[in-house]
């Protein structure tokens, strides 16, 4: 073979290997790209890919609620936050002290100053987390989070459905939220497990109804009970997942979700995953 065919398999073999890469690189940026525009007068939620761990943005005119920070993973929702122009947060709500939820809870305090810290009693004493919050913040910023507490920020309404009694781990004393902007809501389960979800189930009852469920647990075959399902009855089912050794998301929970005609997403299988909310319809935007 001379050199002039060896040139062009060689060239030919790069510019595959390029549009591969290319290709790949594309994919990538699509997951994990936040589109900035916001839709005029809606408010948005956006579910950043942070692997087995949770971070929820919902953000619109007059209203900047975050739910959660795990560790090493929160650079996407501060880079969104700045091109978005937000410099403070209304409400910060940490559901509990997992670190995966709330490892960068302090460096989200120190960047944006919430005004308001809805947090929960730790369940054994002040664990490090909380102790990294509680050294970094003002005792009138933080509020321990109670069942029917309710708090407004413009056209937005918060309900806190749990915690509702003490228990013996993390998991069950987080905070539940229902966040609801006219006749439109979502509803953050945390890692819930079933047993608190009849708890729930038994003071709120249908109440508990939104048109966006951020389903318990990562998935988890623990939580999303087909009764907690079916009283929520929601539109789309996010599940905040990644790589993991725990089996999530769980195949009964999906088809649970699935037999109450929710579309089910996964943030391991689509990144980024955003809603518009109006003032009576939810948009997927991404």
């Amino acid at each position: 073979m001379n050199n002039v065919k060896i040139k062009k398999i060689t060239g030919t073999v790069i510019t595959a290997v390029l549009v591969v890469v290319v290709c790949v690189i594309g994919i990538v940026i699509s997951n994990t790209r936040v589109p900035d525009r916001l839709s005029p007068g809606a408010y948005r939620a956006v579910f950043f890919d942070v692997g087995e761990a949770d971070c929820i943005l919902y953000h619109g005119d007059g209203a900047v609620i975050l739910t959660d920070a795990p560790l090493d993973q929160t650079e996407q929702v501060i880079g969104y936050m700045e091109r978005m122009g937000i410099k403070t947060i209304d409400y910060f709500i940490i559901t509990h002290y997992d670190k995966d939820h709330a490892g960068d809870a302090a460096k989200i305090i120190e960047k944006f100053d919430p005004t308001h810290i809805l947090m929960p009693e730790p369940v054994e004493g002040r664990d490090e987390v909380y102790n990294n919050i509680a050294a970094i913040t003002a005792d009138g910023s933080r509020i321990t989070a109670k069942t029917g507490q309710k708090y407004t920020k413009g056209d937005v309404m918060i309900d806190i459905l749990a915690p509702n009694n003490k228990g013996t781990g993390n998991n069950d004393m987080c905070i539940v939220s229902k966040i609801t902007y006219k006749h439109t809501s979502l509803l953050l389960c945390s890692d819930l497990e079933g047993e608190n979800e009849s708890v729930i189930l038994a003071k709120y009852g249908d109440k508990i109804k939104s048109n966006v469920l951020k389903v318990a647990h990562h998935g988890s075959r623990y939580s999303s009970t087909d009764e907690f399902i079916r009283a929520v009855s929601p539109q789309y089912a996010v599940i905040s997942c990644g790589p993991n050794n725990y089996g999530h998301p769980d195949t009964d929970v999906i088809n649970r979700l699935k037999a109450v005609k929710a579309e089910v997403l996964t943030t391991q299988q689509n990144g980024v995953i955003i809603f518009d909310f109006f003032s009576d319809s939810v948009v997927r935007v991404k």
